[in-house]
């Protein structure tokens, strides 16, 4: 990349830090007899962002035979915002997949043993991203959202940040421009077909649910 190239670089990771920043303390603002804080929606953004640096950090966004979306987010929180593989991973499946697929995280079990997780997010909590021990058994992953804010500046644009390294390194710089020609390529298909159809199964085998557990 020239320097002009890192250059805009530069400029679009301060957009994407900035805008999170601004979003997220909005959605703490207290505003008289209006609504609480908005929790979920900053976590979100939150993991949207994390998304976003780790595709243009491994040259990838969509999944495919090895891509592995979740690891590549896990590994990137590891390395640069210097979190915890075990913590990394839990707040990955909090937050990026319960909270975006489910409405809400949900409590994660341990398939190894009996250990079991629940989740906490708000501000000024102790233990942001730190796994506590509140059983034998039960854990609890904190999340603060403007304690994430002041994690990722660094570890983006600090001198041992992401774009130090991409500024350095012709591999990441590969990556980062074909992870843009991929963004910069999805196509939709506005084929119809129900979910059913979908999964190979006719629409009309689909039908009347209660008939079939009950055997009616």
């Amino acid at each position: 990349m020239t320097e002009a190239e890192l250059g805009k670089a530069l400029r679009l990771f301060r957009q994407r830090i900035a805008s999170l920043e601004n979003d997220v303390r909005r959605c703490f603002w207290e505003i008289p007899q209006g609504p609480g804080p908005a929790f979920f929606p900053a976590v979100m953004y939150c993991f949207a962002t994390l998304d976003y640096f780790s595709s243009c950090w491994a040259g990838w966004n969509r999944s495919g035979p090895g891509k592995d979306q979740t690891a590549r987010r896990i590994d990137f929180m590891t390395k640069f915002l210097l979190y915890g593989r075990k913590e990394a991973t839990l707040a990955v499946h909090f937050w990026r997949h319960k909270l975006m697929h489910t409405f809400e995280p949900r409590v994660l079990r341990n398939k190894d043993n009996d250990e079991f997780y629940i989740w906490r997010t708000g501000t000024e909590l102790d233990h942001h991203m730190e796994l506590a021990r509140l059983t034998d058994q039960q854990y609890r992953l904190d999340f603060d959202p403007l304690v994430f804010l002041e994690d990722l500046r660094p570890a983006i644009l600090g001198p041992s940040g992401y774009f130090e390294e991409l500024r350095h390194s012709a591999d990441l710089q590969e990556k980062y421009e074909s992870c843009f020609k991929e963004m910069d390529s999805y196509s939709v298909s506005f084929k119809e077909a129900s979910v059913h159809q979908a999964a190979g199964k006719p629409a009309e085998q689909a039908a009347a649910p209660d008939q079939r557990a009950t055997g009616g």
